[in-house]
């Protein structure tokens, strides 16, 4: 299940890193336990 509070957070932390130039996937990659129906959330927040 999707904690949608916890990953406003993070995907709030991951627009800064995207801002400095990061690569998404690199940046996922760095947040070892999001599961993977998480980074799939995160993908479709980021990417629209």
């Amino acid at each position: 299940m999707v904690n949608e509070a916890k990953l406003k957070v993070v995907i709030a932390g991951i627009r800064v890193k995207l801002g400095r130039g990061e690569e998404l996937e690199t940046i996922l990659a760095s947040y070892v336990k999001l599961s993977e129906e998480e980074k799939d959330y995160i993908r479709e927040a980021i990417n629209g």
